[in-house]
């Protein structure tokens, strides 16, 4: 009984604070349409894309997802024109990109608060996801890997819609994303009962020694890997200010759980539209762990007035000031 009500609670907390975001997020879109905005962000986004291998038309989904959530960006990419002839190595790209820069600005509000800069957590964040996404399809392209047409599981949407229709749509995929948070919220709840955190902890041990996270900071990249950053943010911003993690060790695993976290529901999530799980999961965990290890290498050859500067967030250098 206990554990229905833990999932029932979670599931309408995470509804209401989802959709609270969603629906005004969805009708900022759609007034973007009306006045031309969609097509201005298309033009201007369609270098990345090309370079990335996507079609121009997937800038307005992945805006919506660093700006909102990847829930909102599922629903806008649903109702893109050309979605149904994406294949598997340009979902594989897409998805990733959304992992690496979803709802970047909210994110970088928090890793701010806990020692990273928000400046330095975006630039991290798109450049290695634009990093990973060009490599991805210089390789899928050169090899001709995952060419087939993905299986998408996603809402079907009117490609030309009256505003009665588009209200139609908007609410038949609210419905959707309401059965996915339901169905990941209570496999998230049997995971955590099943203690996935322990072997998550037990697998990425030597990784975070390797990359000088100490055992303070690696609990919290635990949380925030299977969690998610806003779990793992908040128990960074309340350990650093206690001084039970030391601020650079705070940089490093903020950089970390930037670039991967929240890997479970993520994960799932963007599994709708088709990708490579392998390579979403697996190449882009070894990806990040790469480049975490070259970025704390730089950073710590940096002199410390300019690692101050730019990587230390506002907060943390008044409490540094004070600590000494």
């Amino acid at each position: 009984m206990q554990f229905f009500k833990k999932v029932a609670s979670d599931i309408y907390l995470v509804s209401f604070e989802l959709f609270k975001i969603m629906i005004p997020t969805l009708i900022l879109v759609k007034i973007a349409e009306i006045y031309g905005l969609v097509e201005v962000l298309t033009n201007l986004f369609a270098p990345i894309m090309t370079v990335m291998g996507l079609p121009a038309e997937m800038a307005l989904a992945i805006t919506t997802t660093m700006l909102t959530n990847p829930y909102a960006g599922i629903i806008v990419l649903a109702s893109t024109p050309g979605i149904e002839e994406l294949t598997v190595a340009q979902t594989t790209i897409l998805a990733s990109f959304i992992l690496f820069t979803h709802s970047v600005i909210i994110e970088a509000a928090i890793s701010r608060q806990a020692g990273l800069s928000a400046g330095a957590t975006i630039i991290i964040r798109i450049l290695a996801g634009i990093l990973f996404c060009t490599s991805l399809n210089f390789i899928f392209s050169t090899f001709e890997l995952f060419d087939q047409i993905a299986v998408l599981n996603l809402p079907e949407m009117s490609t030309a819609p009256t505003l009665k229709q588009w209200i139609i749509d908007q609410i038949k995929g609210l419905v959707f994303i309401q059965f996915v948070i339901i169905i990941l919220i209570t496999f998230l709840e049997i995971l955590r009962l099943l203690g996935i955190e322990k072997i998550i902890r037990i697998c990425l041990s030597p990784f975070l020694k390797i990359l000088n996270i100490g055992q303070s900071a690696s609990t919290i990249v635990v949380v925030g890997l299977t969690l998610g950053l806003g779990f793992g943010g908040g128990l960074m911003i309340k350990d650093v200010k206690q001084g039970i993690v030391a601020p650079r060790s705070a940089v490093g695993a903020l950089i970390f759980i930037n670039l991967f976290h929240s890997l479970i529901e993520d994960t799932t999530i963007l599994l709708l539209i088709g990708p490579s799980l392998f390579t979403i999961l697996v190449i882009r965990g070894l990806f990040v762990f790469g480049v975490t290890f070259v970025l704390i290498k730089i950073f710590d050859n940096l002199p410390i007035n300019a690692y101050d500067r730019f990587l230390y967030s506002r907060s943390i250098n008044k409490l540094i000031k004070t600590q000494n």
